[in-house]
């Protein structure tokens, strides 16, 4: 029989108050109106649907990091935020960056994972072999790290390298997914601000790892994808200048996206004096007046994608003394709607509220499903997997750890209020989160592309 659910559709170029049919998990019927039918029917009315959101950058933790996160708690987090598929990042111990580490990884979400998943690999400076050999239906594409922090364990620094790299996917058609830093210029200027200056404070981590650090390095990027022909994934953007250079990029052939994160719009270099190293994260938080012309580039539709990079770590490890010591990263996949929804409406205006839904829809769902050539996944469209998060935005939340999922219960926007909490989760057309509770068993799937990267 199939299901039908009525609200208000987030559809890719307008919302509508609607009626969408589900057929064997796909999205049979999208119609205007309000309209009950045989079978399931859930109404929604009054409230908004959304595609299911994508992560591109989940650290679940597993193998050998699972103190910090696991499978199993990372996931469900996702469906309470409204992510029905996560992709999952290789800085693991030991790190996913050999062939048999994919299968492995795979096996390790099979059964076990409540979102459907795919395979981000990674590369180490010893087994730049290794992309040869993988499978690469497998793999969304290679994650490779330029610089490093406390939880990057395979960075490769050095340019000549890179480009055994970049060569390599060049020929096999892989698409390069870069965290884009400077490692030489960082090291410069930690000694600079470290060692003759004495700094430990939070807000010295930023001054460290600064425009040049990142706008150094996504230049250099671009350039090893302009010359092997690679498509090029950059990861947690925090500046105009680094978009800047993505449309630079472009203009001289290059096929470039540029990702930017919640903690990125959410926060700023402004915030240290209230959360300490809390909000510490790699790439570092940037001044006010640059986060806000992030958000401006995000209404004008010159971001590409924004997500959590869920990244989470012991608050022990985020509560050092010294910035040196620090865990890089913090957890938000629960958070991230309502953070993205809150913050639009108090920049733009409640009046702007569906504008905001439509690019949230897009850069959270509908732009990554294209870019990494999941064509079954990012839109409200028939023939599209039934991937559904109903959001209230009406109702505030205010975020409480009891409530969250995710393995250590901390949140830095614990205590907030916050309006755009998912209130349900749909995956391929299945009720698996409602009201704060996971409904049934782990259902993900891998995914495999149906276009090529």
């Amino acid at each position: 029989m199939p299901t039908t659910l009525m609200g208000a559709l987030v559809l890719p170029d307008r919302i509508i108050n609607g009626t969408i049919t589900v057929v064997d998990g796909r999205i049979a019927r999208i119609e205007e109106g309000f309209s009950v039918q045989a079978g399931e029917t859930f109404d929604f009315r009054g409230k908004y649907l959304l595609p299911g959101l994508i992560e591109v950058h989940g650290h679940m933790r597993e193998p050998g990091l699972e103190y910090k996160e696991d499978i199993a708690h990372g996931t469900r987090a996702g469906l309470a935020g409204g992510y029905t598929t996560i992709l999952d990042m290789p800085n693991t111990r030991p790190p996913t960056t050999t062939a048999a580490r994919v299968d492995e990884q795979i096996q390790r979400y099979t059964a076990r994972s409540y979102c459907d998943f795919a395979i981000n690999m990674g590369v180490s400076r010893e087994e730049i072999d290794e992309l040869r050999a993988v499978d690469p239906t497998k793999i969304t594409g290679v994650k490779i790290f330029a610089a490093g922090h406390q939880s990057a364990p395979t960075t490769i620094p050095r340019l000549s390298d890179l480009a055994r790299i970049f060569a390599i996917l060049g020929e096999r058609g892989l698409m390069a997914i870069v965290h884009a830093e400077n490692q030489e210029l960082i090291d410069y200027f930690l000694h600079q601000y470290r060692d003759i200056a004495g700094r430990h404070d939070p807000a010295a981590w930023g001054e460290v790892r600064n425009l040049a650090v990142v706008l150094t390095s996504v230049l250099e990027m671009i350039s090893l994808a302009r010359y092997f022909g690679v498509k090029l994934y950059l990861l947690h953007l925090s500046t105009p200048e680094e978009l800047a250079a993505v449309d630079f990029g472009r203009r001289i052939g290059v096929e470039v996206y540029g990702e930017v994160t919640t903690a990125h719009l959410a926060l700023s270099s402004a915030d240290y004096a209230h959360y300490g190293n809390l909000i510490n994260i790699a790439p570092a938080l940037r001044s006010p007046e640059a986060q806000d012309q992030l958000w401006q580039l995000l209404r004008a539709g010159r971001i590409d994608t924004v997500v959590t990079d869920h990244a989470p770590h012991t608050l022990a490890e985020k509560q050092k003394a010294s910035v040196w010591e620090v865990a890089s990263g913090m957890p938000g996949l629960q958070e991230a709607v309502p953070v993205l929804v809150s913050n639009w409406v108090k920049r733009f205006g409640r009046g702007t509220l569906e504008e905001g839904l439509i690019r949230i829809a897009q850069v959270t769902s509908g732009n990554i499903a294209r870019i990494f050539g999941f064509g079954q996944k990012g839109t409200l469209a028939v023939g599209k997997d039934a991937d559904i998060v109903v959001i209230d935005t009406e109702q505030p939340w205010k975020v409480r750890k009891e409530d969250l999922y995710t393995k250590n219960q901390w949140s830095v926007y614990e205590g907030l209020e916050l309006i755009g909490r998912p209130v349900a989760t749909f995956l391929r057309g299945q009720l698996v989160y409602r009201d704060g509770q996971i409904i049934g068993e782990p259902q993900g799937q891998l995914l495999r592309r149906t276009a090529r990267c």
